[in-house]
């Protein structure tokens, strides 16, 4: 190939050692080459305190609903650019298959769907490595996002477009990178049932979201779920520990 023009992100140190370089092609036409290094960095862990430590309960319209009641990211990527991309499919259609004009069509469409993706992983990246550089402790649910998507729950297109299953997996080697935790509390966990107060349990429908108890709480389900999600995640790495 010879010497080619490249937008380098990140420049190696001496000591790395190069171990693969993998070239991918995009649908739009466009190349990467993914670059491997190896090298040795010493992390030291973090003390466990509830000072700099936060829960994340996940929501399809908006990422995630954090333990101090603050939303996250509520753009939908693919919404936003669907009537777009529905016109440039509609005219591919009108096309003659194997032409010019047809395989030209195709690198246009090819092209949203990139810019799609790369505004969506930018989305995740900044958000995630604000909420890593914030926390020392971030408790999340272990949710199967490709379950969720599933054509029974009637959501499959926002799950996707939402990219919490992506967002979780950048928080997870943001926070091990930093010697900070990533504790991931059960599915089957009651998050959104248990009063996040005194302890009580209530039977909630999907439909309920104020989540009200005897004792006076009274606040957002999601929110709700999310201080019980740290409370727990706590627990858990409080016991990890001890171990």
């Amino acid at each position: 190939m010879g010497v080619i023009k490249a937008v380098i992100h990140r420049s190696p140190a001496e000591d790395w050692k190069l171990k693969s370089a993998t070239v991918s092609q995009c649908s739009d036409g466009t190349y990467y080459v993914s670059v491997l290094f190896e090298y040795d960095k010493a992390v030291e862990p973090v003390p466990v305190t509830s000072e700099r430590a936060i829960g994340l309960d996940y929501k399809s319209d908006g990422l995630y609903m954090d333990s101090n009641g603050d939303l996250g990211s509520n753009h939908k990527r693919y919404r936003e650019s669907q009537q777009k991309l529905a016109k440039a499919q509609r005219k591919l259609s009108r096309m003659t298959k194997g032409s010019k004009n047809y395989e030209k069509q195709q690198k246009y469409i090819g092209k949203i769907h990139r810019h799609i993706a790369n505004q969506r992983l930018d989305s995740l990246h900044k958000k995630s490595t604000e909420i890593a550089n914030r926390y020392d402790i971030v408790c999340v649910e272990s949710l199967d996002m490709k379950a969720m998507a599933n054509k029974g729950f009637g959501n499959g297109k926002a799950t996707y477009d939402n990219g919490y299953g992506m967002f979780i997996q950048m928080l997870e080697y943001k926070q091990a990178d930093r010697g900070h935790y990533l504790v991931k509390v059960d599915k089957w966990y009651p998050s959104s049932q248990i009063c996040c107060c005194c302890g009580k349990r209530h039977k909630l429908e999907l439909s309920d979201r104020i989540y009200v108890c005897e004792c006076g709480n009274i606040r957002d389900r999601d929110e709700n779920a999310a201080i019980n999600i740290k409370h727990e995640g706590l627990r858990l790495l409080r016991e990890k520990q001890k171990t």
